[in-house]
């Protein structure tokens, strides 16, 4: 959410799915855990989950959570195993990252990308 941005009941502005707006609200409160800096522009977004309107949806919408994984395939001379890295980004500040040593051997760059991706959604969830 920008700074200063004033939210405030918009009766007569549109309404938008509020099971949605519920949805992006529920996502950012479980986020505080990691990021307590969003306290106060999460509970803004909380008040208006009653009827919110296009006004409130643009606010929750200006967060971006992305990340990254990627792999190579026996990196590992010794045992031949890969390693698999992974960031994971809140806006644009990086808020995770890991490197590890896969526990298998992959025989292809297919399984060996499809066990970093694999680590890398748990991790994400």
């Amino acid at each position: 959410m920008e700074p200063k941005t004033q939210l405030h009941k918009h009766l007569e502005g549109t309404p938008v799915d509020a099971m949605e707006y519920r949805r992006i609200v529920g996502c950012l409160r479980y986020l505080l855990q990691i990021r307590p800096d969003l306290l106060y522009s999460v509970g803004m977004a909380s008040r208006y989950m009653e009827r919110p309107t296009i006004i409130h949806h643009k606010g929750p919408q200006e967060i971006d959570i992305f990340g990254y994984s990627d792999n190579d395939l026996a990196g590992d001379l010794d045992g031949r195993k890969s390693t698999s890295g992974m960031t994971f980004y809140f806006n644009k500040s990086l808020v995770f990252w890991n490197s590890q040593r896969q526990k298998i051997v992959s025989l292809s760059s297919g399984e060996a990308e499809f066990m970093a991706t694999t680590t890398a959604a748990c991790h994400a969830l």
